[in-house]
């Protein structure tokens, strides 16, 4: 194997796959990358976890066809610091990578292992792929993301995506907090379909690309997700979600409006103390809300900001974390809190609408 390629272009897409390589991989071979040179001036690069696979093609000069592996984060980090401009990649007969400057100036030798022991990717057919807006489907994937825990059980260690004819939904939830985002949508599908999506593979989906469209297919055990050069693959996981739908509320009797920002500077402020649960006390009343925290080891705080709001007064106690979470993942100038009383869930919502709508529903803590 013999290649050509400018050093910015392969970094950008190295970059995609530092995300999928796991740091105690089950087999060192997944720590590598599959980097394989083909006739007509294509780079193929291949990274998987077994869980979720990435693959990505770029055009490069070729003088000599061939495929190799070689640890992906280490190649990565080499190709970043490389001086710019052309850089010439070869293989030598004893699983050698060599790597050299286009003014010979460094040269760097990486040892690999054999193409043919790497793990297959399973076939994407996109003969019957589903069309959407990346930008649409980026938007859902940042409403929900952070409220999965990687330490919770599988079911609750992944997003539902649920895919009808007229929508497309995702849910996520940790049990105490549920984040629910939907757009109609036109598909061409016969019957609705759910399936759960890790962490990881919303993670990966998001750095995938920034504009176009993004299709997606799936068959028995797979799930794709293709845009332009870039095809991800993420093994469907067989697990029951929660019936979520349930906690959301009909309805809400009283409803305030929050300054986006000026909540969060108050909610970062009270939360300096740290506590077990990061519980803050929030009180409404007439056009006021008022955050209080008492921690007995560090202090207490209080914290009031002006507020719409007519309702009756309410006291309730929250993870401010969970509520800082919306804030920064939420772009809308004011927010609307639904309420009925203090045992009961409250409803979160952007008031400047999108395209994608996005509801955050979380449950009271006793203080």
């Amino acid at each position: 194997m013999k290649i050509f390629v400018e050093k910015e272009k392969l970094e950008n897409e190295l970059r995609l796959f530092q995300g999928i390589f796991e740091k105690k991989a089950i087999m060192e071979i997944l720590q590598n990358i599959k980097l394989t040179s083909l006739d007509g001036g294509v780079l193929e690069m291949v990274a998987t976890d077994l869980e979720i696979g990435l693959t990505t093609n770029i055009q490069v000069d070729v003088k000599k066809t061939g495929a190799f592996t070689v640890n992906g984060k280490d190649l990565y980090d080499l190709i970043s610091k490389m001086p710019e401009g052309m850089i010439e990649i070869s293989e030598d007969n004893d699983l050698q990578i060599i790597i050299t400057n286009e003014k010979k100036t460094c040269k760097y030798k990486m040892l690999g292992l054999q193409s043919s022991d790497y793990p297959e990717l399973p076939v994407c057919d996109l003969s019957q792929s589903l069309k959407i807006s990346l930008s649409d489907f980026q938007t859902m994937i940042n409403n929900c993301y952070y409220v999965i825990s990687p330490e919770l059980k599988f079911n609750l260690g992944g997003a539902l995506l649920s895919i009808s004819e007229n929508k497309l939904e995702m849910a996520a939830t940790d049990g105490h907090r549920l984040s629910y985002t939907f757009f109609d949508a036109d598909f061409s599908i016969a019957d609705p379909v759910e399936y759960i999506l890790s962490r990881k593979t919303l993670l990966e989906v998001i750095k995938i690309g920034s504009d176009g469209e993004i299709e997606f297919a799936f068959d028995k055990n797979n799930l794709f997700f293709k845009h332009k050069n870039r095809v991800l693959c993420s093994r469907i996981v067989d697990q029951k979600f929660p019936n979520y739908k349930t906690v959301i509320p009909e309805k809400t009797e009283q409803t305030a409006v929050v300054n986006s920002d000026e909540l969060l500077r108050t909610l970062r402020r009270i939360l300096i103390f740290k506590t077990r649960n990061n519980g803050v006390l929030f009180k409404f009343s007439k056009n006021k809300l008022v955050l209080e925290r008492t921690t007995p080891e560090k202090g207490e705080g209080y914290d009031e900001i002006p507020i719409e709001y007519q309702g009756k007064a309410v006291n309730v106690g929250f993870n401010g974390n969970f509520v800082l979470d919306f804030l920064t993942h939420s772009s809308s100038e004011k927010i609307s809190i639904g309420l009925n009383d203090s045992e009961s869930s409250f409803l979160f919502k952007p008031m400047e609408s999108s395209r994608a709508n996005f509801i955050y529903i979380i449950m009271p803590l006793n203080i």
